[in-house]
């Protein structure tokens, strides 16, 4: 199970908790009514537009034009609030003029996190163009988890102020995701196949919520509210805090924001369902922050989503699921003690967790992986590495750069869980 820090759920958090000054709050209110009021258009005449799309550590990633470049890779974020560009290797030449700054690293932190507020931005996908947005712009000096440009491995992120627009199909399947305007879309698609389970949903603040039912570590199953975060490239996240009594047999980890690191222990729930469909054994993060801003935080994410096919009618607030080719495909924990994200390289360490095959290995945060049993690392496949780490061999061959110099061994795997 991968740990990466929800950058783009921490981002809006970030802007809405943040202790801004009162002109920072009038920019703030300022950018989120120029989206609300923003337009857009169809580049033809049909309403709907299909856009190919590919699994990067779990998220979904798309092609994206900004103010007509060449297709700039976004992640598809349906948790996120906002349309967010990141300094990459292939955005860093794009002409983004900012009118304003946000710091959104909130107070008593040491590390400080500067936002570009950038107007006037058209964003395409597909057949639609978003005319005159406002975006955010996070330089990589202010994303603390980004080495340097070379280990940020996506553009930016498409989010609910340009999703909420349109009825929308992902379908993991084909690799497609379908945005249309037509009215009867959802309902056409659900006529047309009546494998379709619909669930209701509830928008709030500019976000999507959907009931689960989770059976944590008892008989007990314990209902829970989560935002649909296809940016979130784990399972689910809760907090602990709400849930003290149900902690089964965990590791303890840690994610990194844009404030620094907070822990989480991870575990195995016994059950998750969405509506009426359930995976057995499906890993969990309890968020132990004593923050409240964390409380409705809680998070269904994308390595839990894409063993389904879904539609999002937010118009009337629901989401339609059927299983897919992936449904029965179980889902592992890490047996490595490796935190990574992927790297133009290969994939580099963020962390390594005490007492574990890649500690005893001599892994460090900063190396890069090239390759595992003879075969390169590319971005594409980057989540069959993970997979591979949290499956049942008992060790695989990593070669790995660390200063520039390459090492090659064994790395064993064994669980990690403990009461």
């Amino acid at each position: 199970m991968k740990l990466k820090p929800g950058l783009f759920n921490l981002l809006v958090i970030a802007l809405i908790t943040a202790a801004l000054s009162g002109c920072q709050l009038f920019q703030a209110a300022k950018f989120t009514y120029a989206n609300a009021t923003s337009t857009h258009k169809w580049l033809s005449n049909s309403n709907t537009t299909q856009i190919p799309f590919t699994l990067v550590s779990d998220l979904i990633i798309v092609p994206v034009s900004i103010n007509g470049s060449e297709p700039l890779n976004f992640v598809f974020d349906t948790g996120a609030a906002a349309t967010v560009i990141l300094e990459s290797n292939d955005t860093h030449s794009l002409e983004l003029k900012s009118d304003t700054k946000l710091d959104i690293s909130g107070g008593g932190e040491s590390f400080q996190s500067i936002a570009n507020v950038v107007p006037n931005i058209n964003v395409t996908l597909g057949d639609i163009e978003l005319i005159e947005q406002t975006i955010i712009h996070l330089p990589v000096s202010s994303v603390p988890f980004f080495k340097d440009r070379d280990s940020v491995f996506f553009d930016g992120i498409i989010g609910y102020d340009f999703l909420k627009r349109f009825a929308i199909k992902v379908d993991y399947d084909k690799a497609i995701i379908t945005l249309s305007e037509q009215t009867d879309y959802a309902k056409a698609e659900i006529e047309h196949d009546k494998s379709w389970h619909p669930l209701p949903i509830s928008i709030e603040g500019g976000m999507s919520y959907v009931s689960v039912d989770a059976q944590l570590s008892t008989k007990q199953v314990t209902p829970l509210k989560l935002l649909i975060d296809t940016g979130f490239s784990g399972t689910f996240e809760i907090v602990q805090a709400q849930h003290e009594n149900y902690l089964a047999p965990y590791y303890p980890s840690r994610i990194q924001g844009l404030n620094g690191y907070s822990t989480v222990h991870v575990s195995n729930s016994k059950s998750l369902s969405l509506g009426r469909y359930s995976k057995n054994n499906v890993p969990v993060l309890f968020n132990m922050s004593s923050n409240k801003d964390v409380e409705n935080s809680e998070l269904l994410g994308n390595q839990f989503l894409k063993h389904f096919n879904i539609i999002f009618d937010y118009r009337n607030e629901q989401l339609f699921i059927k299983p897919n080719q992936n449904f029965d495909r179980p889902i592992n924990l890490d047996k490595s003690g490796l935190r990574l994200m992927p790297h133009k390289l290969g994939a580099i360490v963020n962390d390594v967790s005490a007492k574990t095959g890649a500690d005893n290995l001599g892994l460090k945060t900063g190396d890069i992986i090239t390759s595992y049993n003879g075969k390169k690392i590319t971005p594409e496949g980057f989540s069959t590495l993970t997979s591979t780490l949290a499956s049942n061999l008992q060790r695989i061959k990593l070669c790995w750069l660390s200063n520039s110099t390459e090492i090659c061994d064994d790395l064993v795997l064994a669980s990690r869980l403990k009461q």
